[in-house]
């Protein structure tokens, strides 16, 4: 019998996709949870440094989220492993996704964010990468930054998304993209009862597309903001860390892990950081806790 194959760590301080004016914080971020990955399987994304330039696009500073893309890209050629993606904006998600998809057709998405994700590049209000990253994974954003590979909408699960935009209601209900909505207020909630419930909720649905292995698509805004605070657009009511760790435990045993993305880890100060940086590690664990592809 084969060997697994371990997973390697993809540190992408990807800050050019975010759409806050504190964006370079989540660089930040990154280098912190840079120090707790294990060197022999810690790979570091050439990400640039400058803005960069819309190219004559919507999507703000696209020259340089491509570039990320495209670096990141190169290096998981080089590697068997399941990719975990850290420390950037949700786009960074993009290029370890789409790895995902190309490898295993049967792959499900869960894609746990406070937000959607899928604005479009002509009509996003603020011209963000990162608010089209799931768009984009679908292949109905624009051409430059759409995935090789697309996900199939009905294999996404979006879960704890509590803001979206009218036109992205629309996008989610034309396109097919199943949903599950935070629990109930962070206060109500994180008892054993509805820590089990989500991830029975999850699981059913793993079950029901038939993963043959699962991506996990983690925006730390989709926990609640007195959970969690090192992010840009906190928003109230989310996940509590109980319930998100929980469901992704139930999701890797359900199907192995084909890969996964933790993204806009921003600590605003070094309290904040020794506060939160555990959080992220204990979704790490999480994360790993199951089988691989």
């Amino acid at each position: 019998m084969a060997e697994a194959v371990g997973p390697i760590f993809l540190v992408m301080p990807e800050w050019q996709g975010s759409a806050s004016s504190r964006a370079m914080q989540l660089a930040d971020g990154a280098a912190l949870l840079r120090e707790d990955l294990p060197p022999s399987s810690r790979v570091d994304v050439a990400v640039p440094a400058h803005a960069g330039d819309a190219l004559g696009t919507p999507i703000a500073r696209l020259s340089s989220v491509l570039a990320a893309r495209d670096s990141a890209r190169e290096l998981l050629r080089a590697h068997e492993g399941p990719a975990i993606t850290l420390g950037g904006d949700c786009a960074s998600t993009l290029a370890g996704l789409e790895r995902a998809v190309s490898r295993d057709p049967g792959v499900a998405v869960l894609w746990f964010d406070a937000h959607a994700d899928v604005q479009h590049p002509s009509t996003s209000p603020s011209g963000a990468a990162s608010g089209m990253a799931l768009r984009h994974a679908l292949g109905e954003g624009g051409s430059d930054l759409n995935a090789a590979v697309a996900v199939d909408p009905s294999r996404v699960l979006l879960v704890g998304t509590r803001e979206v935009d009218p036109e992205e209601a629309v996008a989610i209900a034309e396109l097919g993209v199943a949903t599950v909505p935070p629990p109930g207020d962070a206060t109500a909630a994180g008892n054993d009862s509805s820590d089990a419930a989500l991830a029975a909720q999850v699981a059913a649905w793993l079950a029901d597309c038939g993963a043959t292995s699962v991506y996990v698509h983690i925006d730390l805004d989709v926990l609640d903001p007195a959970e969690f605070a090192s992010v840009h657009t906190p928003v109230p009511f989310g996940l509590l860390t109980t319930e998100l760790i929980t469901a992704i435990r139930k999701a890797v045993a359900a199907a192995p892990l084909a890969g996964a993305a933790i993204c806009e880890f921003a600590p605003a100060s070094a309290s904040a950081a020794a506060e939160d940086a555990p959080t992220v590690l204990r979704l790490l664990a999480a994360l790993l806790s199951g089988g691989a592809k």
